[in-house]
């Protein structure tokens, strides 16, 4: 009997292939494996209860991928199609199966890791060494997390006991499937009410967690576990590679960011090795322009939205063939410094001077503290403003007070335009100074921050309607880590996905 499986698969390294053939030749089923772009092509040819054997084998065996879509039978194949060729690229990832793991874990258990152990119960910081370089891990400790903080490294949650994670975080199956992918990415979750109310594990209500990824820290977690700790927290100081962060949108698995498992890849359009994100994007001209040849949409009509945190380069463009991709909407890099936006916004008009001037002696306790990050470009700087001027840290409490509003729709903030040098750019002022307005009038933070993306997905939607009136295309990309934001993606793709192709990254990042 002869039987063709198909699994969509959404990214070209092989690693996945590798551990389907592994599966085939432990199951000693007549299979082959071979993968194409976009999926991977199991051919059967043997008995009808061998099969059903082995398919019940993989089902017990095969771990889960955030690369994975939908699987399922073909009455035909085109033999003729060309196969992926194996380019030996070697992927910085440990592939293991639940036996796996119970095997690493029965071989190694005279390992004895007390001494790190008894340092992290003493409530100090343990150094291990994983395979993707150092790990400190300490016990949720507010002064331990600053003291990480303070040195711009990101602390993130490391569990030991999966079975206790749902104690402290909001835990869902698809949260579930994505912790436990082989890839064994970072996924943002959120706390449980009072489980984080003296930020001992982070200074927002949510934090990106992680299981363990190689045989170090599965042979470490498993010792942790036996002494009653069944997660920490972590930050790396020193890595390989930056782990991948992911989220999801309906079906479609989105990477934020990050690098192990997507990267080196081999780009067999361009017939080319790529060793990092950066130099990928770099090399195709930045994030749109990557992603219009990832999705190959480059020689088609678009309008492309890359909203990004940290880059300088936040537009509205559209891609003409033949004529490349033009800027219509920037996101301007402000000058980082409270002063000078209190004196841009005070020159607006007299009544916006009046609003400066009232604010500051409303809310003078907003002001008695530094402004963060001055370095910061784009959404993050305008966005590290609207945060000071309502007495928040930064942005990250300012999307964090977005996500904890309660209602489907908020107020609207101004999202004006400003020509400059013949230029359309999104007119900071007036954000700031809308939000200002109604503090004033004590409108919530919650809904402050809420009404700032719901009003961001307006002005998208509005002039992708607008562009598109000359345009005439049905595809919209969007990029940029700001499209992980549930409530943005969620607004745009309900206000254009009816008219438009909603087109987002696959095989690749979201950004940098």
């Amino acid at each position: 009997m002869k039987l063709f499986y198909k699994i969509e698969f959404n990214s070209t390294n092989l690693y996945y292939k590798h551990i389907l053939e592994n599966l085939v030749e432990e199951n000693k089923i007549n299979a082959t494996v071979k993968q194409y772009i976009g999926f991977i092509l199991i051919t059967c040819d043997d008995s009808e209860e061998k099969i059903e054997e082995f398919f019940s084998f993989l089902g017990e065996n095969l771990p889960l991928s955030i690369f994975l879509g939908k699987s399922y039978t073909i009455d035909f194949f085109d033999e003729t199609l060309e196969e992926l060729e194996d380019k030996k690229i070697i992927q910085n990832i440990s592939m293991f199966t639940n036996k796996d793991i119970a095997n690493i874990i029965k071989e190694n258990e005279n390992i004895n890791f007390s001494n790190d152990i008894n340092r992290i119960k003493e409530g100090k910081v343990s150094k291990i060494e994983t395979h993707n370089g150092f790990k400190d891990l300490f016990l949720p400790s507010k002064s331990l997390r600053e003291e990480f903080e303070a040195k711009d490294l990101e602390v993130k949650l490391f569990v030991c006991n999966l079975n206790k994670l749902s104690q402290i975080v909001s835990l869902n199956q698809k949260d579930l499937q994505l912790l436990c992918s082989v890839e064994r990415p970072l996924v943002k979750l959120k706390f449980d009410v009072l489980k984080n109310k003296d930020k001992e594990y982070s200074k927002t209500n949510f934090i990106n967690v992680k299981l363990p990824d190689d045989k170090e820290t599965i042979l470490f977690a498993n010792a942790l576990q036996k002494e009653g700790i069944d997660y920490l927290l972590y930050a790396k100081e020193e890595s390989l590679q930056d782990g991948l962060k992911v989220t999801y949108f309906n079906d479609e698995i989105l990477v934020i960011n990050g690098e192990k498992s997507l990267f080196p890849r081999y780009d067999y359009n361009l017939d080319k090795k790529y060793n990092s994100s950066k130099e990928f994007f770099d090399d195709n001209g930045g994030v749109i322009k990557a992603t219009l040849a990832s999705r190959n949409k480059r020689i088609k009509p678009s309008i492309a939205i890359y909203f990004s945190y940290a880059s300088e380069n936040s537009t509205i463009s559209v891609n003409v063939p033949g004529k490349g991709l033009k800027d219509i909407i920037k996101v301007p890099n402000i000058i980082c410094d409270v002063s000078n936006a209190l004196d841009e916004i005070s020159a607006i008009d007299e009544n916006t001077q009046r609003l400066t001037e009232n604010y500051k002696k409303k809310f003078s306790q907003n002001f008695e503290k530094e402004l963060k990050n001055k370095d910061a470009n784009g959404f993050e700087a305008i966005l590290n403003l609207c945060a000071y001027m309502l007495g928040m840290e930064d942005y990250l409490e300012f999307e964090d007070a977005a996500f904890a509003y309660n209602s489907k729709s908020g107020i609207q903030i101004d999202m004006k335009l400003a020509k400059i040098d013949g230029e359309n750019y999104l007119d900071y002022r007036r954000v700031v100074q809308s939000i200002m307005s109604y503090k004033m009038a004590d409108v919530d933070n919650r809904m402050l921050a809420y009404s700032f993306y719901e009003s961001l997905s307006d002005l998208i939607k509005d002039n992708v309607t607008k562009i598109n009136s000359e345009l005439n295309t049905k595809d919209v990309i969007l990029c940029g880590d700001m499209f992980a934001n549930n409530i943005l993606l969620t607004k745009v793709n309900d206000g254009l996905n009816k008219t438009f192709d909603i087109i987002l990254p696959r095989d690749t990042a979201l950004d940098y």
